[in-house]
This record gives C-alpha cells, structure tokens and sequence, in this order.
C-alpha cells in the first residue's frame, strides 16, 4: 500500500509561498507514496497540481447542506477546485466547540459527495485512556457506508507542535486499536496516519511504525524540508 502524506498548512502562507511551494511539488518524483496538499480555502485556486501524485485537499467543510450557512464551505465549491479530500474533526476545530455530531455530519456530507474525509482523531492527554480516542472514530463513522475505507489521523492532542512524540509501541498500539475497531464497525479496510511534532529529524522512526503515512502541520510550509521527508518515506 502506497504512504500518504498529509500537508496542513493551517492559517498560513500567501501566494508567493504557495507558487514556490507548487512550482517545487510539480517537479517532485515519487513511486509510491500520495501526496495531499491541504492549503487554506482561499488559495485553492493557486495549486495547479501537474503532479499525478499529488491531489488537493482542505481543511473544513460545512456540517449542514444547504445554502444559507454565511461563511460555511459547501462539498459544490470544493469541487470546483478538483478538491479530492477534507480534514475533518481536527483538534484545533473540537476546541472550538465542534462536536462529535457535527464531525459525524461533516463525513457524511464529503461522503455523499465524493470526496473523501480525513477523520483526526486523538486524546487530550497522555494518561488519557485510548479508548477514547476509539469512541471518537466510531461517533465519527455512524451510520456511514461500509464499502469505504475510512481514512483516520491519529493525532494526540499533547504531541501537537510540542516537540513530544509517542513512543512507537504507543502509536503502534493505538493503530491497532483503531484497525480493530474499524473492523468491528463493519468496514474492510482504513487507512491510519500519524500527526503531531513529525519533522526531518524524527520521521523515520515514526513511519518504522504500524501507521500508513503522516499528517503534517508546520514542517508542510518549509517545503524543501517537506520534500525530504517525502522522499525520505518513498524510498523505504
């Protein structure tokens, strides 16, 4: 199965960052590894993707379908930017009061649309129990189609721009908790990912884990930095 790579960019950037960032992912060889590239809503329309390996994502959508949401992004709109993915249910939205229901609608909504959700996940603390951090993807699946295959980032709230990683038995547990429970749920398949203080110096020992690639936040904006951590994990 090939990796994926995540790229959040966050609140950040401009259009001269992004061109550079673009013009350099353009020219990036991989074999097997997918590239997604998450940039704020507004500069969708500058990543002109020539990369077959690369597709287009964002960081939100809305929860409600309709038209009347003011400042809302509807599935429609991210279409017409050749958006393939949405970041759903991210810690920095759970705390700002975003609820298990809503991610719950918000997957539904990308699903029925045909785009596919990345569902992040992960607990508050580290003496938190896992199980909950299971009871987040099961809220975030109900009542969703089991022919898909759920796309999970697994990111610890504590580990996020900390500078503190999981150990890998840690990561490779919760992997395994949340395989067991996609399976128990109905579903043939997922896909899990990591996020949380992930840069050049420490990704190796992280993609050495269970997971099945990264989401990253603020290493994705220094792109030569990216780019070697893309290659890095191509050529495993």
């Amino acid at each position: 199965m090939p990796k994926v790579i995540v790229a959040n960019y966050k609140m950040n950037g401009s259009k001269k960052l992004y061109a550079t960032i673009v013009k350099k992912i353009n020219k990036l060889k991989v074999m097997d590894t997918r590239i997604v590239l998450c940039p704020p809503f507004v500069y969708l329309d500058e990543f002109r993707l020539k990369n077959r390996s690369v597709s287009l994502g964002c960081q939100d959508i809305t929860n409600e379908d309709n038209s009347k949401s003011t400042g809302q992004i509807s599935p429609s709109m991210l279409l017409e930017f050749r958006v393939k993915y949405v970041i759903v249910g991210h810690s920095e939205r759970r705390k700002l009061g975003e609820k298990d229901e809503q991610i719950n609608e918000k997957v539904k909504i990308c699903l029925n649309n045909g785009l596919l959700p990345i569902i992040c996940v992960g607990e508050e603390k580290k003496s938190d129990k896992l199980d909950s951090v299971l009871l987040q993807v099961e809220q975030a699946l109900k009542s969703t189609p089991k022919d898909t295959s759920p796309i999970i980032a697994y990111e610890p709230v504590w580990a996020i721009g900390t500078g503190k990683l999981p150990e890998v038995a840690r990561i490779n547990r919760m992997s395994k908790k949340i395989r067991d429970k996609i399976r128990d749920l109905g579903y043939q398949n997922c896909v899990v990912l990591y996020g949380g203080s992930v840069n050049k110096d420490n990704f190796k020992e992280i993609i050495s884990s269970e997971i099945d690639g990264l989401l990253l936040g603020g290493v994705s904006l220094r792109i030569d930095e990216f780019i070697e951590i893309v290659k890095g994990i191509d050529n495993e």
